[in-house]
């Protein structure tokens, strides 16, 4: 997993057990802390090789449901598809796209307690060739 974008990477759950496990077992993220009231788990790293986090912490008011966007490459992607559509995700596609590299894969599913989630890629192979449109914008 690459890029969690979030206005920040914690959440506040009601239900720590139950958002631990759907990280753990459906994301398959790995779990970095654990203690009584919070989990922390490794998203992957960025370009500068710096560990990208989620926190989730035990409240008894839980943060409201949110929209969590978490970016893979195009090669983590078949994977994860398979693991979140067993679990009831839907997957959404564009096809043929005229804009460079912008072939879109996301895939929707819902996270304890009401968030939504949206594993997103690029994949460059299901990109239309440049269109005339598109060719005729470029030098604008």
């Amino acid at each position: 997993m690459q890029r969690l974008s979030l206005d920040r990477a914690v959440l506040e759950v009601r239900d720590l057990d139950a958002m631990q496990r759907f990280c753990e077992e459906v994301l398959r993220l790995p779990r970095l802390v654990r203690s009584a009231t919070g989990a922390t788990f490794e998203l992957g790293r960025d370009a500068g090789g710096n560990v990208q986090v989620m926190m989730l912490i035990a409240a008894e008011t839980p943060s409201p449901p949110r929209r969590l966007t978490l970016e893979v490459s195009g090669e983590e992607f078949p994977a994860t598809c398979a693991q979140l559509l067993a679990h009831g995700a839907r997957l959404f596609e564009s096809e043929g796209s005229a804009a460079r590299g912008c072939a879109w894969r996301v895939l929707h599913c819902r996270m304890p307690e009401g968030h939504h989630l949206q594993v997103v890629a690029i994949d460059p192979s299901r990109c239309a060739p440049d269109s005339p449109q598109y060719a005729e914008h470029e030098g604008t």
